[in-house]
């Protein structure tokens, strides 16, 4: 009614321009970009014709202008407005006019007009001001849209989600995606029956914000809008109102209300049609509200699983608080919750945690890198490690092993990462011991033969690599038979203890002295500047083993035979360095026996 009683105050107010005052000379076609995509205004078919309310429109616009159109296809309306600022469109169909469209557009008299109104779930409450609405309420909207200009400027506190057309933005509210939309009557009623949307409802209007849509001429061609105004001072109501039920089905009063227009001339009309309107409104309000009463049932089966969630929520809290495992939260790089087993491992209670300005100062500066990768990774939805060892810092400054893993998990709307943290410090302790022992002599400390051979191996690849020389010392003791014989094996091991500790008070640090068994030592040397640097340390070897000892009282003295093999000059593997520097040593000894 509101569009029949424009139209015809129209009529009786000015009267219509001859067609013949405007005709210009129109051989070559207009080149019309439109949205493919925004029925029932206007569409492309799959064949590229044009299609919907507005295509019937701009056809008897166009006729009775004496235009021939040429329809441009395009995918978007992005795409067709990009064409129409680049110059290869003349005209673009449907649109509002606003200030930005104004500086490359010149615009026709408007020759549509409908009302925006507010589209909900079926829950939501009337709104009766967008402006009072909660700061950071979510509004879908299509992009390259005028509502999505007014809106984003007059109401600044809402959230504007931005989509590709009218159905997603349908799409969105009614998967709680968005709380609201905002669009046309017509496409609301359009778009709610043809995709069955009837849990959605009409939930208000915007007064201030109706269509009145024109068709937008590039800025160059002036005598292209003067035609088109002139055809489009011919249209009628009932024209306008026969094509409108063409396509959808809003069944709109027929009667001409003269009194109604005696009062818009009056001054009075804006209040009549504004209460007119908000009663088709209602009429819409309840048709759909009929329609979603058989979704009522599922909403309060939905309900009632929430209360069950929610009556279960401190079962589940009282499962975490008594494991034994230690269990955070961390958000935003602190920790917004930590359960009692956590607590106690480090120490620190709630509050103190609570008080800590990142959760990174509980992790020991080392394995920061890696816990930090970890963490980014889950928030972000990528492969990270799980159940990897981590070393954190105990309140009194002690460090404490942890094996840690995680999950990212949604914490009040937010993303986190929800944390397991077990303490393996005992665990960590019982490995290095036993790998410790696997690859030391547990009499002395010094490397065993295992852990020998590993470095030798290591040595003579880097060797190898650089041309460069390293040795290797065998060390038999000699006299170490009769200190055992005569002062016990008590005796014998403390002096075995104090030959380790001189060999590596003797050796520089990249050296290695092992021992292989016995009262049998070796000595490597990776690194030799000179071939000759070996028999110089064999020398110093031989000196510091000669000094006496003073081991439990008794003053002891022994020597040592060294039987040394150089590489490549006696071999180039360690099974030959090693037969070398063994028969070497042997040779020694029976030179000291005889």
């Amino acid at each position: 009614m509101l569009r029949r009683a424009l139209a015809t105050l129209a009529l009786l107010i000015c009267p219509l321009p001859a067609l013949a005052d405007t005709a210009v000379e129109r051989t070559a076609p207009v080149r019309l970009c439109v949205d493919p995509d925004w029925p029932p205004y206007e569409w492309l078919d799959e064949t590229g014709h044009h299609r919907g309310i507005a295509a019937d429109l701009v056809r008897l616009i166009a006729k009775r202008a004496g235009l021939n159109l040429q329809i441009v296809r395009t995918s978007t309306w992005d795409e067709s407005v990009s064409l129409a600022r680049t110059g290869q469109c003349d005209a673009l169909s449907f649109l509002n006019q606003t200030p930005e469209r104004d500086t490359w557009l010149r615009f026709t008299q408007p020759y549509f007009f409908d009302r925006n109104v507010i589209i909900t779930r079926a829950e939501h409450a009337p709104v009766t001001d967008l402006g009072a609405l909660p700061k950071g309420t979510t509004v879908a909207l299509p992009t390259a849209t005028s509502i999505m200009e007014r809106i984003g400027h007059d109401f600044p506190k809402l959230r504007i989600l931005p989509v590709g057309s009218e159905t997603e933005a349908f799409g969105m509210v009614e998967a709680r995606e968005a709380d609201l939309t905002l669009r046309a009557l017509i496409v609301a009623a359009y778009t709610i029956k043809s995709e069955g949307w009837f849990n959605l409802k009409i939930a208000g209007e915007l007064p201030d914000f109706g269509n009145r849509m024109r068709i937008g001429v590039a800025a160059a061609k002036p005598e292209l809008v003067r035609a088109l105004d002139t055809a489009i001072a011919t249209l009628t109501s009932e024209e306008v109102d026969e094509i409108v039920n063409r396509h959808v089905a809003i069944e709109m009063p027929t009667r001409t209300d003269y009194a109604l227009i005696a009062k818009v001339v009056a001054g009075f009309a804006v209040l009549l049609l504004a209460y007119l309107w908000i009663r088709h409104l209602g009429r819409l309000n309840r048709r759909l509200a009929d329609l979603g009463a058989r979704l009522r049932e599922d909403i309060a089966a939905r309900e009632q699983a929430e209360r069950a969630l929610k009556d279960s929520e401190q079962h589940y809290r009282s499962v975490v608080e008594m494991a034994q495992e230690g269990i955070l939260v961390v958000q935003d790089g602190h920790v917004t919750y930590a359960n009692p087993a956590f607590s106690e491992l480090l120490g620190y209670d709630n509050d103190e945690l609570a008080r800590m300005d990142a959760f990174e100062s509980l992790i020991l500066s080392e394995d920061l890198p890696r816990a930090r990768t970890n963490h980014h990774r889950r928030l972000t939805g990528e492969e990270a490690e799980q159940r990897y060892p981590l070393r954190l810092v105990h309140k009194s400054g002690r460090i404490l092993w942890a094996e840690t893993s995680g999950v990212c998990i949604n914490w009040n709307g937010r993303p986190a990462t929800l944390n397991i943290v077990n303490d393996i410090t005992a665990r960590k302790a019982a490995e290095d011991s036993i790998r410790h022992l696997a690859h030391h002599d547990p009499l002395t400390g010094l490397p065993n033969r295992v852990l020998l051979q590993d470095r030798l191996e290591r040595a003579l690849a880097s060797a190898q690599r650089n041309g460069a020389s390293l040795a290797m010392l065998f060390i038999d003791l000699d006299g170490f038979k009769p200190v055992n014989d005569r002062y016990g094996h008590d005796t014998g091991d403390a002096l075995l203890q104090a030959v380790a500790k001189r060999l590596n008070g003797t050796l520089r640090h990249s050296d290695t002295a092992a021992r292989i068994g016995g009262d049998e030592f070796v000595v490597l040397l990776p690194v030799l500047a000179d071939a000759g640097d070996a028999g110089l340390i064999a020398g110093k070897l031989r000196t510091a083993i000669a000094s006496p000892f003073e081991i439990d009282g008794h003053r002891i003295t022994i020597s040592a035979s060294i039987g040394l093999a150089l590489y490549p000059r006696d071999g180039d593997t360690a099974a030959e360095l090693m037969r070398t520097a063994d028969g070497a040593m042997y040779a020694e000894k029976r030179q000291h026996t005889a």
